[in-house]
Protein backbone atom coordinates (compact mmCIF):
# COMPACT_ATOMS: atom_id res chain seq x y z
CA UNK A 1 0.00 0.00 0.00
CA UNK A 2 1.04 3.44 -0.43
CA UNK A 3 0.22 6.08 2.11
CA UNK A 4 -0.35 9.51 2.27
CA UNK A 5 -0.62 11.65 5.36
CA UNK A 6 -2.98 14.74 4.05
CA UNK A 7 -6.07 15.14 1.80
CA UNK A 8 -5.17 15.52 -1.73
CA UNK A 9 -6.75 17.88 -3.93
CA UNK A 10 -9.17 16.67 -6.93
CA UNK A 11 -6.28 15.28 -10.02
CA UNK A 12 -6.37 17.46 -12.66
CA UNK A 13 -5.64 16.48 -16.41
CA UNK A 14 -3.80 13.72 -17.61
CA UNK A 15 -4.74 10.61 -15.27
CA UNK A 16 -6.84 8.69 -15.81
CA UNK A 17 -8.72 6.79 -12.99
CA UNK A 18 -11.01 3.92 -12.74
CA UNK A 19 -14.69 4.43 -11.60
CA UNK A 20 -14.50 8.02 -12.42
CA UNK A 21 -18.30 8.28 -13.50
CA UNK A 22 -18.97 7.65 -9.64
CA UNK A 23 -18.58 11.16 -9.17
CA UNK A 24 -21.66 12.32 -11.65
CA UNK A 25 -24.70 13.54 -10.42
CA UNK A 26 -27.29 11.11 -11.43
CA UNK A 27 -24.86 8.87 -10.00
CA UNK A 28 -24.50 10.03 -6.62
CA UNK A 29 -28.48 10.57 -6.53
CA UNK A 30 -28.92 6.80 -7.39
CA UNK A 31 -26.72 5.81 -4.80
CA UNK A 32 -28.02 7.73 -2.20
CA UNK A 33 -31.51 6.12 -3.47
CA UNK A 34 -29.96 2.26 -2.67
CA UNK A 35 -28.61 3.49 0.59
CA UNK A 36 -32.36 4.57 1.88
CA UNK A 37 -33.79 1.42 0.22
CA UNK A 38 -34.08 -0.62 3.65
CA UNK A 39 -36.39 2.67 4.46
CA UNK A 40 -38.36 2.60 1.64
CA UNK A 41 -40.08 -0.33 2.06
CA UNK A 42 -41.25 -0.28 5.57
CA UNK A 43 -43.17 1.92 7.43
CA UNK A 44 -41.47 2.76 10.72
CA UNK A 45 -38.41 0.91 10.21
CA UNK A 46 -38.53 -2.07 12.34
CA UNK A 47 -35.30 -0.96 14.83
CA UNK A 48 -35.34 -2.89 18.08
CA UNK A 49 -35.79 0.23 20.38
CA UNK A 50 -37.10 2.06 17.59
CA UNK A 51 -41.22 1.53 18.92
CA UNK A 52 -39.86 3.24 22.30
CA UNK A 53 -38.61 5.73 20.88
CA UNK A 54 -41.50 6.58 19.39
CA UNK A 55 -43.69 6.55 22.37
CA UNK A 56 -41.58 9.37 24.24
CA UNK A 57 -41.58 11.08 21.06
CA UNK A 58 -45.46 11.11 22.07
CA UNK A 59 -44.68 12.47 25.30
CA UNK A 60 -42.14 14.96 23.87
CA UNK A 61 -44.44 16.49 21.43
CA UNK A 62 -48.23 15.95 22.75
CA UNK A 63 -48.17 15.57 26.24
CA UNK A 64 -50.50 18.56 26.47
CA UNK A 65 -52.72 17.53 24.20
CA UNK A 66 -53.26 13.98 25.79
CA UNK A 67 -54.63 13.90 29.20
CA UNK A 68 -54.41 9.73 28.75
CA UNK A 69 -50.16 10.20 29.64
CA UNK A 70 -50.37 13.38 31.92
CA UNK A 71 -50.77 11.35 35.08
CA UNK A 72 -47.81 8.87 34.18
CA UNK A 73 -45.25 10.84 32.37
CA UNK A 74 -43.55 14.31 32.38
CA UNK A 75 -40.86 15.65 30.09
CA UNK A 76 -38.27 18.69 30.85
CA UNK A 77 -35.71 19.51 27.94
CA UNK A 78 -32.32 19.46 29.68
CA UNK A 79 -28.92 20.29 27.75
CA UNK A 80 -27.61 16.46 27.46
CA UNK A 81 -25.30 14.83 24.86
CA UNK A 82 -28.42 12.70 23.85
CA UNK A 83 -31.01 14.74 22.04
CA UNK A 84 -30.08 14.19 18.13
CA UNK A 85 -33.37 12.25 17.48
CA UNK A 86 -35.55 14.39 19.89
CA UNK A 87 -34.60 17.48 17.99
CA UNK A 88 -35.60 16.47 14.89
CA UNK A 89 -38.78 15.03 15.75
CA UNK A 90 -39.63 18.30 17.70
CA UNK A 91 -39.00 19.89 14.15
CA UNK A 92 -40.27 17.96 12.10
CA UNK A 93 -43.41 17.22 13.89
CA UNK A 94 -45.65 20.22 13.04
CA UNK A 95 -45.53 19.01 9.51
CA UNK A 96 -45.94 15.31 9.74
CA UNK A 97 -47.35 14.29 13.29
CA UNK A 98 -45.27 11.35 15.68
CA UNK A 99 -45.39 8.56 13.41
CA UNK A 100 -44.54 10.75 10.22
CA UNK A 101 -41.60 12.67 11.92
CA UNK A 102 -39.89 9.45 13.52
CA UNK A 103 -40.01 7.83 9.81
CA UNK A 104 -38.55 10.79 8.55
CA UNK A 105 -35.79 11.23 10.97
CA UNK A 106 -34.34 7.69 10.66
CA UNK A 107 -34.69 8.29 6.86
CA UNK A 108 -32.66 11.38 7.18
CA UNK A 109 -30.60 9.69 9.70
CA UNK A 110 -29.36 7.42 7.16
CA UNK A 111 -29.18 9.59 4.51
CA UNK A 112 -26.68 12.24 6.49
CA UNK A 113 -24.38 8.98 7.00
CA UNK A 114 -24.06 8.19 3.74
CA UNK A 115 -23.62 11.70 2.16
CA UNK A 116 -21.01 12.06 4.59
CA UNK A 117 -18.98 8.93 3.25
CA UNK A 118 -19.10 10.44 0.01
CA UNK A 119 -17.83 13.81 1.06
CA UNK A 120 -15.27 12.15 3.41
CA UNK A 121 -14.51 10.35 0.25
CA UNK A 122 -14.35 13.24 -1.96
CA UNK A 123 -12.54 15.75 0.72
CA UNK A 124 -9.39 13.36 1.27
CA UNK A 125 -9.16 11.39 -2.02
CA UNK A 126 -11.09 14.27 -4.54
CA UNK A 127 -13.33 11.80 -5.82
CA UNK A 128 -16.11 8.80 -4.68
CA UNK A 129 -14.34 5.65 -3.91
CA UNK A 130 -16.23 2.22 -4.99
CA UNK A 131 -15.06 2.09 -1.24
CA UNK A 132 -16.54 4.86 0.21
CA UNK A 133 -20.06 2.73 -1.23
CA UNK A 134 -19.26 -0.26 0.31
CA UNK A 135 -18.97 1.87 3.65
CA UNK A 136 -22.76 2.90 3.49
CA UNK A 137 -23.63 -1.35 4.47
CA UNK A 138 -21.77 -0.47 8.24
CA UNK A 139 -24.58 2.88 8.46
CA UNK A 140 -27.63 -0.46 9.12
CA UNK A 141 -24.66 -2.19 11.25
CA UNK A 142 -25.69 -3.40 14.77
CA UNK A 143 -26.17 -0.23 16.80
CA UNK A 144 -28.61 0.87 14.22
CA UNK A 145 -30.56 -2.02 13.47
CA UNK A 146 -30.67 -1.77 17.88
CA UNK A 147 -32.43 1.70 17.08
CA UNK A 148 -29.58 4.12 18.44
CA UNK A 149 -30.51 6.82 16.50
CA UNK A 150 -28.87 9.91 18.30
CA UNK A 151 -26.05 7.88 18.04
CA UNK A 152 -26.01 6.89 14.07
CA UNK A 153 -27.15 10.24 13.62
CA UNK A 154 -24.11 12.26 15.28
CA UNK A 155 -21.87 10.05 13.57
CA UNK A 156 -23.29 10.76 10.26
CA UNK A 157 -22.79 14.60 11.30
CA UNK A 158 -19.10 13.97 12.47
CA UNK A 159 -18.50 12.49 8.75
CA UNK A 160 -20.03 15.84 7.05
CA UNK A 161 -18.20 18.36 9.97
CA UNK A 162 -14.92 16.57 9.49
CA UNK A 163 -15.38 16.58 5.53
CA UNK A 164 -16.04 20.28 5.81
CA UNK A 165 -13.18 20.54 8.31
CA UNK A 166 -10.45 19.52 5.49
CA UNK A 167 -12.36 21.72 3.02
CA UNK A 168 -11.67 25.02 4.70
CA UNK A 169 -7.95 23.52 6.17
CA UNK A 170 -7.39 22.75 2.36
CA UNK A 171 -8.08 26.53 1.11
CA UNK A 172 -5.88 28.07 3.40
CA UNK A 173 -9.10 29.69 6.02
CA UNK A 174 -7.49 28.28 9.59
CA UNK A 175 -9.41 30.55 11.58
CA UNK A 176 -12.48 29.82 9.98
CA UNK A 177 -11.69 25.91 10.66
CA UNK A 178 -11.77 26.40 13.98
CA UNK A 179 -14.80 28.52 14.55
CA UNK A 180 -16.17 25.67 12.17
CA UNK A 181 -14.52 23.03 14.76
CA UNK A 182 -15.73 24.64 17.47
CA UNK A 183 -19.62 25.06 16.28
CA UNK A 184 -20.08 21.98 14.56
CA UNK A 185 -18.16 19.91 17.54
CA UNK A 186 -20.59 21.69 20.32
CA UNK A 187 -23.53 20.90 17.95
CA UNK A 188 -22.49 17.09 17.42
CA UNK A 189 -22.29 16.70 21.25
CA UNK A 190 -25.97 17.19 21.96
CA UNK A 191 -26.78 15.25 18.85
CA UNK A 192 -24.96 12.38 20.80
CA UNK A 193 -21.64 12.82 22.96
CA UNK A 194 -20.03 9.43 20.67
CA UNK A 195 -20.35 11.83 17.67
CA UNK A 196 -18.59 14.67 19.29
CA UNK A 197 -15.70 12.17 20.30
CA UNK A 198 -15.69 10.71 16.69
CA UNK A 199 -14.87 13.78 15.40
CA UNK A 200 -12.21 14.47 17.47
CA UNK A 201 -10.68 11.01 16.69
CA UNK A 202 -10.64 11.70 13.06
CA UNK A 203 -9.38 15.38 13.25
CA UNK A 204 -6.92 14.39 15.38
CA UNK A 205 -5.58 11.05 13.51
CA UNK A 206 -5.02 13.79 10.53
CA UNK A 207 -2.98 16.05 12.55
CA UNK A 208 -0.84 13.37 13.44
CA UNK A 209 -0.33 11.97 10.21
CA UNK A 210 0.53 15.25 9.36
CA UNK A 211 3.42 16.05 12.19
CA UNK A 212 4.23 12.71 11.57
CA UNK A 213 4.94 13.08 8.18
CA UNK A 214 6.72 16.43 8.24
CA UNK A 215 9.27 14.88 10.75
CA UNK A 216 8.06 17.44 13.95
CA UNK A 217 9.88 17.52 17.32
CA UNK A 218 7.02 15.95 19.80
CA UNK A 219 6.62 19.09 21.49
CA UNK A 220 6.22 21.34 18.34
CA UNK A 221 3.90 18.40 17.18
CA UNK A 222 1.86 18.36 20.25
CA UNK A 223 1.69 21.92 20.12
CA UNK A 224 0.44 21.99 16.27
CA UNK A 225 -1.93 19.23 16.57
CA UNK A 226 -3.89 20.95 20.43
CA UNK A 227 -3.73 24.35 18.38
CA UNK A 228 -5.63 22.40 15.50
CA UNK A 229 -8.03 20.62 17.86
CA UNK A 230 -8.86 22.50 21.17
CA UNK A 231 -12.32 24.43 19.95
CA UNK A 232 -13.53 20.40 20.02
CA UNK A 233 -12.96 21.01 23.70
CA UNK A 234 -16.06 23.02 24.48
CA UNK A 235 -18.49 20.99 25.15
CA UNK A 236 -16.83 19.07 27.87
CA UNK A 237 -18.20 21.88 30.89
CA UNK A 238 -21.67 21.02 29.92
CA UNK A 239 -20.53 17.10 29.71
CA UNK A 240 -19.30 17.05 33.49
CA UNK A 241 -22.15 18.45 34.56
CA UNK A 242 -24.54 16.83 32.67
CA UNK A 243 -22.58 13.40 34.05
CA UNK A 244 -22.15 14.79 37.35
CA UNK A 245 -25.69 15.14 37.97
CA UNK A 246 -26.89 11.54 36.24
CA UNK A 247 -24.83 8.30 36.21
CA UNK A 248 -21.42 9.64 37.33
CA UNK A 249 -18.47 8.09 35.07
CA UNK A 250 -19.98 4.42 35.49
CA UNK A 251 -18.13 1.70 33.58
CA UNK A 252 -18.57 -1.76 34.24
CA UNK A 253 -19.28 -5.18 31.58
CA UNK A 254 -16.17 -5.76 29.89
CA UNK A 255 -15.63 -9.28 28.86
CA UNK A 256 -13.92 -11.34 25.90
CA UNK A 257 -17.30 -12.83 25.40
CA UNK A 258 -18.78 -9.35 24.62
CA UNK A 259 -15.93 -8.67 22.38
CA UNK A 260 -16.02 -11.41 20.49
CA UNK A 261 -20.18 -11.45 20.10
CA UNK A 262 -19.77 -7.61 18.77
CA UNK A 263 -16.71 -8.33 16.21
CA UNK A 264 -18.49 -10.71 14.11
CA UNK A 265 -21.62 -8.33 14.48
CA UNK A 266 -21.04 -5.51 12.97
CA UNK A 267 -23.85 -6.12 9.75
CA UNK A 268 -25.89 -8.06 12.09
CA UNK A 269 -29.15 -8.01 10.60
CA UNK A 270 -31.18 -11.66 9.86
CA UNK A 271 -29.42 -14.15 8.26
CA UNK A 272 -26.89 -14.88 10.71
CA UNK A 273 -24.67 -16.98 7.77
CA UNK A 274 -25.32 -14.02 5.31
CA UNK A 275 -23.97 -11.50 7.63
CA UNK A 276 -20.87 -13.38 8.90
CA UNK A 277 -20.35 -14.19 4.94
CA UNK A 278 -20.47 -10.64 4.19
CA UNK A 279 -18.20 -9.66 6.94
CA UNK A 280 -15.82 -11.90 6.21
CA UNK A 281 -15.91 -10.82 2.11
CA UNK A 282 -15.14 -7.52 2.80
CA UNK A 283 -12.84 -7.69 5.75
CA UNK A 284 -10.77 -10.13 3.08
CA UNK A 285 -11.29 -7.42 0.32
CA UNK A 286 -9.83 -4.87 2.48
CA UNK A 287 -7.02 -7.22 4.22
CA UNK A 288 -5.92 -7.48 0.40
CA UNK A 289 -5.83 -4.15 -0.62
CA UNK A 290 -4.11 -3.11 2.82
CA UNK A 291 -1.11 -5.52 1.77
CA UNK A 292 -0.93 -4.57 -1.64
CA UNK A 293 1.72 -2.10 -2.65
CA UNK A 294 -0.49 -0.40 -5.58
CA UNK A 295 -3.06 0.74 -3.28
CA UNK A 296 -3.26 4.10 -1.93
CA UNK A 297 -4.08 4.33 1.51
CA UNK A 298 -4.89 8.06 3.50
CA UNK A 299 -2.64 7.82 6.42
CA UNK A 300 -5.30 9.93 8.46
CA UNK A 301 -8.31 7.63 7.71
CA UNK A 302 -6.01 4.52 8.91
CA UNK A 303 -4.91 6.40 12.05
CA UNK A 304 -8.64 7.00 13.18
CA UNK A 305 -9.53 3.32 11.80
CA UNK A 306 -7.20 2.08 14.50
CA UNK A 307 -8.09 4.00 17.21
CA UNK A 308 -11.98 3.31 16.30
CA UNK A 309 -10.29 -1.17 16.87
CA UNK A 310 -8.06 -0.01 19.79
CA UNK A 311 -11.59 1.81 21.64
CA UNK A 312 -13.66 -0.90 20.64
CA UNK A 313 -11.10 -3.62 22.49
CA UNK A 314 -10.50 -1.49 25.77
CA UNK A 315 -13.75 0.21 26.79
CA UNK A 316 -16.17 -1.93 28.52
CA UNK A 317 -19.97 -3.04 27.65
CA UNK A 318 -21.28 -0.27 29.85
CA UNK A 319 -19.54 3.59 30.13
CA UNK A 320 -22.04 6.43 31.94
CA UNK A 321 -24.64 3.44 32.72
CA UNK A 322 -25.31 3.18 28.98
CA UNK A 323 -24.80 -0.36 26.89
CA UNK A 324 -23.51 -1.38 24.53
CA UNK A 325 -20.38 1.45 24.37
CA UNK A 326 -17.88 -0.51 22.79
CA UNK A 327 -20.05 -2.28 20.54
CA UNK A 328 -21.14 1.10 18.87
CA UNK A 329 -17.49 1.41 17.13
CA UNK A 330 -17.45 -1.95 15.45
CA UNK A 331 -18.97 -0.95 12.45
CA UNK A 332 -17.46 2.90 12.06
CA UNK A 333 -14.13 1.18 12.49
CA UNK A 334 -14.52 -0.60 9.16
CA UNK A 335 -16.37 2.10 7.06
CA UNK A 336 -13.09 4.43 8.49
CA UNK A 337 -10.86 1.51 7.21
CA UNK A 338 -12.81 1.41 3.27
CA UNK A 339 -12.65 5.14 3.66
CA UNK A 340 -8.79 5.25 3.48
CA UNK A 341 -8.48 2.96 -0.21
CA UNK A 342 -7.87 6.30 -2.54
CA UNK A 343 -9.28 6.00 -5.94
CA UNK A 344 -7.50 3.15 -8.32
CA UNK A 345 -5.96 4.19 -11.55
CA UNK A 346 -6.45 2.34 -14.98
CA UNK A 347 -3.88 -0.31 -15.48
CA UNK A 348 -4.72 -3.34 -12.85
CA UNK A 349 -7.26 -5.57 -13.41
CA UNK A 350 -6.68 -6.72 -10.04
CA UNK A 351 -7.82 -3.50 -8.64
CA UNK A 352 -10.02 -3.48 -10.86
CA UNK A 353 -11.78 -6.11 -10.01
CA UNK A 354 -11.53 -5.36 -6.20
CA UNK A 355 -13.72 -2.21 -6.82
CA UNK A 356 -16.23 -4.04 -8.66
CA UNK A 357 -16.74 -6.14 -5.48
CA UNK A 358 -16.48 -3.26 -3.61
CA UNK A 359 -19.96 -1.90 -5.41
CA UNK A 360 -21.43 -5.61 -5.77
CA UNK A 361 -20.87 -5.69 -1.82
CA UNK A 362 -23.20 -2.42 -1.84
CA UNK A 363 -25.72 -3.36 -4.07
CA UNK A 364 -25.98 -7.06 -2.06
CA UNK A 365 -26.03 -5.15 1.13
CA UNK A 366 -29.01 -3.14 0.48
CA UNK A 367 -31.16 -5.45 -1.25
CA UNK A 368 -30.77 -7.97 1.63
CA UNK A 369 -31.01 -5.56 4.10
CA UNK A 370 -34.39 -4.39 2.64
CA UNK A 371 -35.67 -8.15 2.43
CA UNK A 372 -34.37 -8.25 5.51
CA UNK A 373 -36.49 -5.43 7.17
CA UNK A 374 -39.49 -6.40 5.17
CA UNK A 375 -39.48 -9.33 7.19
CA UNK A 376 -38.92 -8.04 10.17
CA UNK A 377 -41.55 -5.59 9.76
CA UNK A 378 -44.06 -8.47 8.89
CA UNK A 379 -43.87 -9.33 12.47
CA UNK A 380 -44.42 -5.88 13.88
CA UNK A 381 -47.56 -5.57 11.60
CA UNK A 382 -48.74 -8.93 12.75
CA UNK A 383 -48.77 -7.89 16.27
CA UNK A 384 -49.86 -4.45 15.98
CA UNK A 385 -53.45 -5.32 15.58
CA UNK A 386 -53.63 -5.21 19.53
CA UNK A 387 -53.39 -1.47 19.72
CA UNK A 388 -56.52 -1.56 17.62
CA UNK A 389 -58.56 -3.01 20.48
CA UNK A 390 -56.77 -0.68 23.30
CA UNK A 391 -59.42 2.21 24.65
CA UNK A 392 -57.44 5.43 24.58
CA UNK A 393 -55.70 6.22 28.47
CA UNK A 394 -55.58 2.26 28.67
CA UNK A 395 -52.98 1.23 31.67
CA UNK A 396 -50.95 -1.76 29.36
CA UNK A 397 -48.45 -4.07 31.31
CA UNK A 398 -46.50 -5.07 28.20
CA UNK A 399 -44.53 -8.54 28.13
CA UNK A 400 -41.73 -9.79 25.39
CA UNK A 401 -41.11 -12.94 25.76
CA UNK A 402 -37.73 -14.11 24.65
CA UNK A 403 -36.10 -17.20 23.72
CA UNK A 404 -33.49 -19.32 25.80
CA UNK A 405 -30.62 -18.16 24.00
CA UNK A 406 -30.52 -14.82 22.86
CA UNK A 407 -30.78 -15.17 18.67
CA UNK A 408 -28.82 -13.65 15.66
CA UNK A 409 -31.53 -11.57 14.42
CA UNK A 410 -32.71 -8.54 16.26
CA UNK A 411 -36.40 -8.46 18.19
CA UNK A 412 -38.44 -5.44 16.42
CA UNK A 413 -41.11 -6.37 19.51
CA UNK A 414 -39.28 -5.59 22.26
CA UNK A 415 -40.70 -2.23 22.48
CA UNK A 416 -43.40 -2.48 20.52
CA UNK A 417 -45.87 -1.26 22.88
CA UNK A 418 -44.58 2.20 22.19
CA UNK A 419 -46.76 2.28 19.65
CA UNK A 420 -49.68 2.31 22.19
CA UNK A 421 -48.36 5.22 23.61
CA UNK A 422 -48.52 6.82 20.61
CA UNK A 423 -51.50 6.19 19.28
CA UNK A 424 -54.12 5.22 22.24
CA UNK A 425 -52.15 7.47 24.95
CA UNK A 426 -51.69 4.43 27.04
CA UNK A 427 -49.04 3.63 30.18
CA UNK A 428 -47.07 1.07 29.26
CA UNK A 429 -44.03 -0.40 31.42
CA UNK A 430 -41.30 -0.34 28.53
CA UNK A 431 -39.76 3.23 28.75
CA UNK A 432 -36.00 3.91 29.49
CA UNK A 433 -35.35 5.58 33.05
CA UNK A 434 -31.33 5.41 33.43
CA UNK A 435 -30.11 9.06 35.10
CA UNK A 436 -29.03 11.11 32.16
CA UNK A 437 -30.46 9.14 29.08
CA UNK A 438 -33.56 11.20 28.18
CA UNK A 439 -35.51 14.36 29.36
CA UNK A 440 -38.77 12.03 30.13
CA UNK A 441 -39.48 10.81 33.59
CA UNK A 442 -42.29 8.01 34.51
CA UNK A 443 -43.95 7.94 37.99
CA UNK A 444 -46.96 5.33 38.53
CA UNK A 445 -45.85 4.43 42.05
CA UNK A 446 -48.86 2.04 41.96
CA UNK A 447 -47.41 -0.28 39.35
CA UNK A 448 -44.13 -1.04 40.89
CA UNK A 449 -42.19 -2.67 39.90
CA UNK A 450 -43.34 -2.59 36.73
CA UNK A 451 -43.26 0.52 35.55
CA UNK A 452 -40.12 0.76 33.38
CA UNK A 453 -37.63 -0.94 31.22
CA UNK A 454 -36.62 -3.37 31.90
CA UNK A 455 -39.74 -5.06 33.81
CA UNK A 456 -41.18 -5.79 30.27
CA UNK A 457 -38.20 -8.76 29.21
CA UNK A 458 -39.64 -11.95 30.37
CA UNK A 459 -38.33 -15.54 29.14
CA UNK A 460 -40.36 -18.82 27.96
CA UNK A 461 -41.14 -21.31 30.93
CA UNK A 462 -38.86 -23.42 29.43
CA UNK A 463 -35.82 -21.50 30.04
CA UNK A 464 -33.52 -20.44 33.11
CA UNK A 465 -34.72 -17.14 34.42
CA UNK A 466 -32.74 -14.35 35.97
CA UNK A 467 -32.89 -11.42 37.60
CA UNK A 468 -33.89 -9.27 34.78
CA UNK A 469 -35.80 -11.74 33.02
CA UNK A 470 -37.77 -13.59 34.86
CA UNK A 471 -40.16 -16.38 33.77
CA UNK A 472 -43.70 -15.01 32.19
CA UNK A 473 -45.48 -16.40 34.67
CA UNK A 474 -43.81 -15.53 37.69
CA UNK A 475 -44.28 -11.62 36.29
CA UNK A 476 -47.82 -12.48 35.92
CA UNK A 477 -48.08 -13.60 38.87
CA UNK A 478 -46.22 -10.25 40.62
CA UNK A 479 -48.81 -7.86 39.22
CA UNK A 480 -50.30 -5.49 41.42
CA UNK A 481 -54.35 -6.11 41.65
CA UNK A 482 -56.40 -3.59 40.00
CA UNK A 483 -53.97 -1.70 38.89
CA UNK A 484 -53.27 -2.56 34.99
CA UNK A 485 -56.62 -2.48 32.50
CA UNK A 486 -54.91 -4.96 29.95
CA UNK A 487 -52.00 -7.06 29.50
CA UNK A 488 -50.48 -7.33 25.99
CA UNK A 489 -48.22 -10.60 25.27
CA UNK A 490 -45.73 -10.63 22.27
CA UNK A 491 -43.07 -12.73 21.18
CA UNK A 492 -42.54 -15.96 21.93
CA UNK A 493 -46.05 -16.47 23.31
CA UNK A 494 -47.61 -19.92 23.79
CA UNK A 495 -51.53 -18.57 22.01
CA UNK A 496 -52.60 -21.52 24.94
CA UNK A 497 -51.68 -19.20 27.71
CA UNK A 498 -54.72 -18.53 29.88
CA UNK A 499 -56.09 -15.41 30.91
CA UNK A 500 -54.46 -14.56 34.18
CA UNK A 501 -57.35 -14.41 37.27
CA UNK A 502 -59.18 -11.16 36.54
CA UNK A 503 -58.64 -10.54 33.27
CA UNK A 504 -60.36 -12.23 29.95
CA UNK A 505 -58.81 -12.48 26.45
CA UNK A 506 -59.73 -9.96 23.78
CA UNK A 507 -60.03 -12.56 20.46
CA UNK A 508 -58.14 -10.79 16.91
CA UNK A 509 -55.25 -9.19 18.52
CA UNK A 510 -52.68 -9.65 16.20
CA UNK A 511 -50.31 -12.62 16.70
CA UNK A 512 -49.52 -11.87 20.08
CA UNK A 513 -52.14 -11.97 23.58
CA UNK A 514 -54.32 -9.23 24.90
CA UNK A 515 -55.97 -9.98 28.26
CA UNK A 516 -58.33 -7.10 29.44
CA UNK A 517 -59.50 -6.68 32.96
CA UNK A 518 -62.73 -7.59 34.16
CA UNK A 519 -64.78 -4.85 35.44
CA UNK A 520 -65.52 -4.06 39.02
CA UNK A 521 -69.02 -6.07 40.12
CA UNK A 522 -71.15 -2.66 41.02
CA UNK A 523 -71.24 -2.00 44.97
Amino acid sequence: MTITSTPRPAPIGGVRYAFEWLDRWPVLVLGCLAALAPLLVVGIAPLTDLYGHLGRYAVQTELAQRPGLQPYFTFEWKLIGNLGGDLLVQLLHPLLGVEGAVRATVILTQLLGALGLIAVSRAVHGRVTPFALAAIPFLYGFPFNYGFINYTLSMALALLAYAAWLKLRRSGREGLALLWLGAAGAAIWVAHTYGWAFLGLLVGSTMLAEVWAARMHPLRAVLKILAACWPLLLPVVPMVIWRAESSGAAMSGWAWQFKFNWAISPLRTYWRDFDLASLAAITALLGWMLASRKVPINGGLGIAALLCLIFFLALPFRVFGSAFADMRLAPYALATALLTVGPLRHGSRALLVAGLLALAFFGVRMTTTAMAYRAQDRQVQAALPAVDKLPDGARVVFFSVKPCRTRWALAPLDHLAGAAMARKSAFVNDQWQQPGVNPMRVRFPAAEPFVRDPSHLVVREDCRPSPNRPRLSTSLARLPKGVFTHIWIVGEVDKATPAPQGFVAVPDAGSGLLFAAVPAPPR
